[in-house]
Formats: C-alpha cells, sequence, structure tokens
C-alpha cells in the first residue's frame, strides 16, 4: 500500500486555502476592485473579507461559525456593519446593476425605464427581536420586504419594515430609496393591490417624477392570472430565497436585514460576470 504523505505535494495539499462556491473568481475580484476602490495596506486581502461576506447569505451560518479560511468573524462583522451604516452595500449594488445592464440589457443603458415594485412577508426568528409584526392576511409573523427591481429582475432598492405595515407606506419609503439612487430614465413603477390608491400615485408623481401604475391581472379577475411583467419581482424574490439567511429574516435589526439582501443580490451579480466571461471565451 503506497503512503501518500511520501508524494510530492501531499502536504502542500493540507495547507492550501479551501476554496467555496461563493468565492469570487480573479475577474470577479477586479469587478469589485473597481467598485469597491480602497487601496489601503490591511493584514487580510479586501477579496477575502468580500469572500467571507458573500459566503454567510449562501450558507446562512452564524458570524461565530465562519470557516477558519476566512478572517475572525469579528473583523468580517466589523466590515458588514460599517458598509450598511454608510449605505455602501446599495451603492455597490447599484454599481454592478448599471454595470450588468450596459453588459447584457437589450438596450445598454444603465438605467431602467420601468421597475416592479412588491412586498414579501416573511417569518421571523423565535427570539424576540423589534421592529416585527403579523401579517393578518398571510398570517405570519415577522417582517415585511418591500423589494423594487428592474424588468429584467435586477433588485434596484429594498426596504425591511414589520409584517404588518401598509404597503402602501413601506413602498413609499422604498420609493424614496429608489429615487435616491438617479434612475434617470424610469418612469413607470408597477405595484400590486397593496399599493393601489389614487395618493401614492400623487405622491410618487409629485415627488418622484414617475407614473405609478396597477400591474394587469392584480385587481381580481375571480381567477389566478399570471402576468409576465409582474412575475418578475416573484421571480427574483425566488432568487433570493436560494440563499439561506434569507429563508426566515435572522437579524436584529431591520437595516442588517437590508444589508443582507443587498448582500445576497451582490452575489448574485457577480456570478453573472462570471457567466458573461465564460460566454466571451467560447465564442472567441
Amino acid at each position: 500500500m503506497v503512503d501518500k504523505r511520501n508524494q510530492p505535494g501531499y502536504f502542500l495539499f493540507l495547507i492550501r486555502p479551501k476554496r467555496y462556491e461563493t468565492d469570487l473568481t480573479d475577474f470577479q475580484g477586479q469587478v469589485i476592485q473597481e467598485i469597491l476602490p480602497d487601496t489601503r495596506r490591511r493584514k487580510h486581502s479586501l477579496r477575502l473579507i468580500v469572500n467571507a461576506l458573500l459566503y454567510i447569505p449562501k450558507s446562512g451560518c452564524q458570524w461565530r461559525l465562519l470557516p477558519r479560511e476566512f478572517p475572525s468573524f469579528p473583523l468580517v462583522y466589523y466590515y458588514f456593519r460599517r458598509w450598511q451604516a454608510d449605505g455602501r452595500w446599495a451603492r455597490r449594488n447599484q454599481a454592478l446593476v448599471r454595470r450588468h445592464r450596459q453588459r447584457a440589457a437589450p438596450s445598454r443603458q444603465p438605467s431602467p425605464s420601468a421597475a416592479v415594485l412588491d412586498a414579501q412577508s416573511i417569518k421571523g426568528s423565535e427570539r424576540g427581536v423589534v421592529d416585527k409584526g403579523v401579517d393578518g392576511h398571510k398570517k405570519i409573523q415577522g417582517r415585511k420586504r418591500q423589494l423594487r427591481v428592474g424588468t429584467g429582475g435586477l433588485l434596484l432598492a429594498a426596504r425591511v419594515g414589520p409584517a404588518h405595515e401598509n404597503d402602501r407606506v413601506g413602498g413609499k419609503a422604498a420609493l424614496q430609496n429608489l429615487a435616491q439612487q438617479g434612475v434617470e430614465r424610469l418612469h413607470l413603477v408597477l405595484a400590486g393591490a397593496g399599493c393601489d390608491g389614487q395618493p401614492l400615485a400623487q405622491w410618487t408623481r409629485d415627488h418622484c417624477g414617475w407614473r405609478l401604475a396597477t400591474a394587469p391581472g392584480l385587481t381580481g379577475v375571480g381567477r389566478f392570472t399570471p402576468v409576465l411583467t409582474r412575475w418578475v419581482v416573484e421571480r427574483s424574490i425566488s432568487w433570493l430565497q436560494v440563499d439561506r439567511r434569507l429563508s426566515r429574516d435572522y437579524e436584529c435589526e431591520t437595516s442588517s436585514a437590508e444589508a443582507t439582501v443587498f448582500l445576497s443580490s451582490i452575489r448574485h451579480l457577480i456570478r453573472k460576470f462570471k457567466q458573461a466571461l465564460n460566454r466571451s471565451k467560447s465564442i472567441s
């Protein structure tokens, strides 16, 4: 029987860092470096820290259970909270959306011309946290995610509040966040029946300059009728639900819950750059 310890490279294999599915490739690392210009010297590379942050939503593990291949969890959590406080997660998501649209959108325009608005009630964790409630319609105790996506399904804005919050109240806050991003081509917002009503439509027109319309097929015709434009946001919700961290709301603060949604969106967006690179190689 051959002893593998005598083979060349055996101990090199033991100390080689383990790679995970969420780790960035070299090309993806360049993209992150471009949208996150930070050249100061640090003990751990920025790419390794981003790899650890992308591992959290996909695996759904606790911060203290980060694998040893990553930096210590207090350091990784520090960057998560720091970039959450200054709104950097939303800005990075926006930068990746604009880059991807310039590469793959039919119009090649960085800004979408229409957005779809919808809310998702999600169960909360068992422990007591603030800003949670009960959605009496769906019989869910937890929080509600207000999502704004483009016609391609890419996340544009997100807002997290208690489950009993009215869709018009949460929708107005999410539209404010979307207006601050400077989506210059946006002129139409499709919303569900929960956001129907003249006051919200008038507020959207006066403060954002957009037309708010109820998506077709949602006003109730006695039967369920799926509509392609409307189901773009439902597909986006299913994309986010793949990540275990978003299967329930485990965060103590709503701001952390919003940052986790953006972090999951960034993880899905950065994978599209890898697919685009592989497709260009196969064509050449």
